[in-house]
This record gives structure tokens, sequence and C-alpha cells, in this order.
């Protein structure tokens, strides 16, 4: 397992160390929803099957909705 660093929208954007192997994984047992979420693994969009490696930065953010539309 990869440890990395994760900030979330769920967590106030607090960084915060954790292991896991895809980002699924991790949003799994930090309880985040993927629904509506936009995944970065380092800056770059990203899936969350993406493999990760150690020192990685996920976050997770939700995306943004155009009103009117």
């Amino acid at each position: 397992m990869a440890k990395v660093t994760v900030v979330s929208f769920t967590n106030g954007g607090v960084p915060q160390e954790v292991e896991g192997d895809t980002p699924a994984a991790i949003a799994q047992s930090l309880s985040i929803g993927l629904e509506n979420v936009t995944i970065h693994v380092d800056e770059s969009p990203a899936h969350a099957n993406h493999n990760l490696r150690d020192g990685d930065l996920v976050s997770f953010q939700k995306e943004k909705v155009a009103s009117g539309k």
C-alpha cells in the first residue's frame, strides 16, 4: 500500500497521511462518496482506480455545478 497525503472537502482541506492502493480505496476508508467528486493525484485529474505511489498527493473536491444549464 502506498503512503499518501489526502486533502478533501470532507475534512476542511486539512492534509492527512493515509495508506491505500487507489483513490477509491482511500475514499471508502474515509467514508467519502465519489458521486459529483473530482479526484486529482499530484494536481492531475485521475480516475478512482488510479494506482497510487508513496508520496502522492490525492485530492477529493466537489464538482462545480453550472446553474441554468
